[in-house]
């Protein structure tokens, strides 16, 4: 049961929010459509009850509380939200999961808390309150993956002994958004299941190599018409399609492309410099990029490189 204390400290937290301190969320930031979706507070709102078994009204008081600063942009896709005495930071991942999410996410909740709490008050006698963390990722890659898994700072600690010995942890929960798996959190939150059969239709059109502004208009056509995200996407209309095209182009072919390719030129950057090796990189991504069948122009923005650099290879 919360106290007057409790409430109190939630205030100062809201309030810390809406002087500046924590950044709203910017909506000239390059948008997911997964952002733009859960970047409505009736849209988080059901989340949290889906999470936490609870039965919150559109009334609740909540706060968006998003990071935007690139250099602390540690998440991708990232949502980030305090509601009652809770801080909760979602993310979504269209690819394999990272390792390193639960780092990841120290570093943001970190960076957040010193926005949040004034300094001088660390030095106090009296106990500076928090917000609850809760970190969530919603996968709906195409790898394989569990329902739902736990990953955990700790399984990143050096040292095989006294693996249980440690002062610091952190819980990522990862739920597995696709429709094939049945998840237990898609029959608890309608938007996440009409959220994964959106993204299902829209990777089709790029398993059938008909990737394209058009294909995206009447995929978005025919999920009105069935029902999905109706009202989601009929507001955000075209700019949804740039997002799409943009995401599917550069945010799924370009993580893996990019990552593998970097990996591959960093050997070369460790003899030749590290220039030398991301020159590589790019050039491996432009690549693979060709051979799945990107368009020229596509390629070009994405990579910097010109037509022509881009038909050589």
């Amino acid at each position: 049961m919360k106290t007057e204390e409790d409430n109190s400290q939630a205030t100062q937290t809201f309030k810390a929010f809406e002087a500046g301190q924590i950044s709203k969320v910017n909506r000239n930031y390059k948008d997911s459509v997964f952002r733009t979706l859960f970047s409505e507070e009736d849209k988080l709102i059901e989340v949290y009850n889906a999470l936490f078994d609870t039965n919150y009204g559109p009334e609740t008081d909540i706060r968006i509380v998003t990071l935007e600063d690139v250099v602390f942009r540690t998440l991708k896709n990232d949502v980030a939200f305090i509601m009652e005495d809770t801080f909760i930071v979602l993310a979504e991942h269209q690819s394999t999961v990272c390792n390193n999410m639960p780092l990841r996410d120290l570093i943001y909740i970190s960076t957040m808390l010193q926005r949040m709490i004034n300094i001088d008050e660390l030095y106090r006698k009296k106990l500076l309150r928090i917000p609850r963390p809760t970190f969530v990722v919603f996968y709906d890659g195409k790898e394989d993956f569990p329902e739902y898994q736990e990953m955990k700072l700790s399984d990143a600690f050096l040292g095989e002994e006294n693996k249980e010995d440690f002062s610091l942890q952190l819980t990522v929960r990862v739920y597995n958004i696709n429709n094939n798996k049945n998840s237990e959190i898609l029959k608890k939150c309608e938007t996440l299941r009409q959220y994964s059969t959106f993204v299902e239709r829209v990777r089709s059109l790029q398993d059938g190599g008909q990737l394209g502004r058009t294909a995206m208009a009447e995929v978005m056509k025919n999920c009105i018409t069935d029902g999905i995200l109706p009202e989601f996407l009929k507001k955000y209309g075209t700019e949804l399609i740039e997002m799409l095209f943009r995401e599917l182009t550069r945010e799924e072919d370009m993580e893996i492309s990019r990552l593998d390719g970097y990996d591959d030129g960093l050997e070369e950057g460790l003899r030749r410099g590290e220039a030398a090796g991301m020159a590589s990189a790019t050039l491996k991504m432009a690549q693979t990029m060709k051979v799945k069948g990107m368009a020229y122009d596509a390629i070009a923005e994405i990579t910097g490189l010109s037509k022509d650099e881009i038909g050589k290879l």
